[in-house]
């Protein structure tokens, strides 16, 4: 199993046992002791006020002491009821258990059905008799008819023994009546309606009781009540609940009150009454909810361990742990009640489960892959000094550490050599991106292009025209082309061949190509010459031969004799143009101080006897005050006397040749203009273009054309050779003018 899959195994399997972990800690409560004391905590820092309306009869010690010993007879209870009555409170809840009859039970039970409501409690004895879960122990038949209602008054423990919850409904058996709490009662019978809490509901569901200051309820002795010290007016129109808050009455129970002790019964049924009256009980989430909230955390957290630095899952764990008990406290505040302690074991247990799992995997990994390294003979780490560390982890990262300063230095060795090659060359991954690029790439370029994707970078080297057959070949449009490499020109009007190789790793997936570029300008510039020669050996020059052949079959006289020489010089001519045109391709420049007016008027004398012949003149002006250039005399000479020559035979009859030589600023430095204007017809607008081109050809068109040859061409290598350049224009009017411009030559 590679390391990839193991760690999604392990990953996996580290979830699921944290779950379980998490669901168990809940359903057994594992984590309650933390819980309660969070709530604990919180719910102490923002208590609730106590009711104003609630005023507590306590059965206190005082009341033992002035009316004696517990149990009281029920003429004691009767002449407190008399009392309540004429002070008319708004409820009585009688929180006593009056399950047994006595000699006044008539006369108690008469004051219950007065104008005051009276509620009586209902105890359970669990577990029951015979199998059953409960044992009801109900108000004696004479009281409960006699009272306004009758309701359970049970208290529910949490498992460290302290009473935080309530059920303002209790169903003793599934088939038994619903039976609301004696709060719940006085509650309805105090605001005409169910409470809010009950309605919201079911049957048995436990809310969290709110619990007020300890002894911020109204209270008063029950012995000053029956004395009739207790004024009427703080009696009336109040709800009152009638315990016993004695030490020796048992009646006390643990509560969740910063104060510490106990709290009575009577007291913990006055916050009940309050937090219904407030609708502010705090409700626990339910079971589906705590397991579903306490995993979420822990799932995200492993989700982001896959993606995430070890730093930064730690990070992120800590941050989770706050954001858990902020979140429970939120909930708390809007009045339900999350236990975070699921949620922060599973969080606790997830990142060290994990950061060990993954340490294991990446240990097993490194010895297995560094044993593997070692038996391969290219690369093996470099052995260790004894002593250097004791701890496992420590001796593999230094085995690591060593075999990657090897790796690097191999990249290096890798990296120095493609940068080197004689030939540009780029890699790119499996996302078509550029990772790698040689210098001399760099160079041909004026630009890195490493970082780049490809097809940005293909704008770089490919001309546009030649653009979609590197497509075709790169795999980016459906081919039929098996060719092994792809021919292009770049943008710079230079010929590359590319070839592309693909990188794979051991395993053979697919890690990216070499693409090798090999620059052919030099071999694509010999094909085109060596189309030229071809092009001169089967047309140009067969063309002047055939015609001597043709003429050789005929009756040789003068004007044969003419023609023939004609046909000859011409194609001698050829050959020498271009034996000329190519030895300036090899040779050095070569030239001499020379004065570009006499060259210009040398050529004119030369040609002085044709151009008399048809009454043309020629005209030699210099304007550069006698300036030099430096030349090679013949090829120039050569190369003006083609211009002459052309301008001549393209004249009218009595026409005018204009040769001026003037003196001009290129860039700020000394020029030479030389210009020769003719009188003709101009140079036709197809060829002007490509007129200095070779083998250039106009073909039989109206106004001036120029017949196939080697004339112009030779003449625009050799002021090419010059340092200068050549160009063409049609006068308006009529004419041509043909200019060639020279450095002029540095004072000596």
């Amino acid at each position: 199993m590679n390391l990839r899959m193991r760690l999604a195994v392990e990953w996996f399997a580290i979830g699921l046992i944290a779950s379980a972990m998490v669901v168990g800690a809940w359903m057994w409560r594992g984590t309650s002791a933390f819980d309660y004391l969070l709530y604990d905590q919180l719910t102490a820092a923002a208590r609730p006020a106590a009711d104003k309306e609630v005023l507590i009869i306590a059965i206190d010690d005082q009341s033992l002491k002035t009316i004696g010993r517990w149990p009281w007879d029920r003429e004691i209870h009767t002449r407190l009821f008399e009392q309540l009555q004429k002070a008319q409170p708004k409820t009585i809840a009688f929180d006593i258990l009056l399950s047994e009859t006595g000699n006044a039970d008539a006369e108690l039970a008469k004051m219950m059905t007065l104008e005051t409501p009276v509620f009586l409690p209902m105890h359970f004895v669990s577990p029951g008799s015979n199998g059953r879960a409960f044992d009801p122990t109900p108000p004696a038949p004479l009281f409960a008819a006699a009272a306004h209602g009758v309701g359970h008054a049970n208290l529910s423990f949490d498992a460290d023994g302290i009473v935080r919850r309530a059920a303002l409904c209790f169903q003793p058996e599934p088939d038994a009546a619903k039976l609301p709490h004696l709060i719940e009662l006085v509650f309805r019978a105090s605001q005409n309606k169910p409470s809010p809490a009950y309605r919201g509901g079911e049957c048995g569901q436990e809310l969290l009781v709110p619990y007020a200051k300890r002894g911020s309820f109204a209270e008063v002795s029950y012995s000053d009540v029956l004395e009739g010290n207790v004024p009427a007016a703080l009696i009336a129109g109040r709800d009152v609940i009638v315990g016993a808050t004695a030490v020796g009455m048992g009646d006390s129970f643990p509560t969740p009150n910063g104060e510490g002790g106990l709290l009575a019964g009577v007291e913990i049924m006055a916050n009940m009454l309050g937090a219904l009256k407030r609708d502010d009980f705090i409700a626990p989430l339910s079971n589906n909810w705590v397991i579903l909230l306490s995993l979420l955390p822990l799932w995200l957290l492993l989700g982001g361990f896959v993606r995430l630095s070890p730093r930064t899952a730690l990070g992120i764990s800590l941050l989770s742990i706050i954001a858990i008990l902020l979140v429970s406290t939120a909930m708390l505040w809007s009045r339900i009640w999350f236990p975070p302690g699921p949620a922060l074991l599973g969080v606790l247990l997830v990142y060290p489960l994990w950061g060990w799992r993954r340490l294991q995997a990446m240990s097993d990994f490194m010895v297995t892959e560094l044993g593997a390294l070692e038996r391969e003979a290219e690369v093996s780490p470099l052995p260790l000094a004894p002593g250097r560390t004791t701890d496992l982890v420590g001796r593999q990262s230094e085995n690591l550490a060593s075999a990657i300063d090897q790796m690097r230095d191999l990249r290096r060795f890798v990296a120095d050599t493609l940068a080197d090659l004689p030939d540009p060359m780029f890699v790119t991954d499996p996302e078509n991106k550029v990772t790698l690029s040689n210098r001399l790439l760099d160079e041909r370029l004026g630009r890195p292009i490493a970082g780049m994707d490809l097809r940005s970078a293909l704008d770089e080297m490919v001309a546009a025209g030649d653009r979609p057959a590197v497509d075709i070949y790169l795999g980016r449009e459906p081919s039929r082309n098996s060719s092994e490499f792809v021919r292009f020109i770049s943008p710079r009007d230079r010929t590359f061949v590319m070839r592309r190789s693909e990188i794979r790793s051991d395993a053979g997936t697919l890690q990216g190509h070499i693409h090798y570029l090999t620059d052919i300008s030099a071999l694509a510039k010999a094909e085109a010459e060596r189309e030229e020669v071809l092009q001169l050996l089967s047309h140009d020059m067969r063309a002047p031969q055939s015609t001597i052949i043709a003429l050789l079959s005929g009756e040789i006289d003068a004007d044969a004799k003419k023609r023939i020489e004609s046909n000859a010089r011409r194609t001698m001519q050829l050959a020498q143009d271009f034996v000329d045109i190519a030895r300036m391709a090899e040779t050095e420049f070569d030239g001499d101080d020379v004065l570009l007016a006499d060259l210009m008027r040398d050529a004119a004398d030369n040609f002085w006897p044709l151009a008399k012949e048809r009454s043309i003149k020629l005209e030699v002006t210099d304007n550069s005050d006698s300036a030099f250039v430096i030349a090679e005399t013949d090829t120039l000479c050569r190369a003006i006397a083609n211009l002459v020559d052309n301008a001549i035979k393209f004249s009218p009859t009595r026409g005018t040749i204009a040769i001026i030589i003037n003196r001009t600023q290129i860039d700020g430095a000394p020029w030479l203009s030389a210009s020769i204007t003719d009188q003709g017809e101009g140079i036709n607008a197809e060829i002007l273009p490509r007129l200095f081109g070779r083998f250039a050809s106009g073909g039989e068109h109206h106004g001036r054309v120029k017949g196939t040859g080697l004339g112009l061409t030779f003449v625009q290598a050799v002021i090419a050779r010059h340092g200068g350049f050549i160009r063409a224009e049609n006068v308006t009017g009529s004419g041509a003018r043909v200019t060639l411009e020279l450095p002029e030559a540095p004072e000596a």
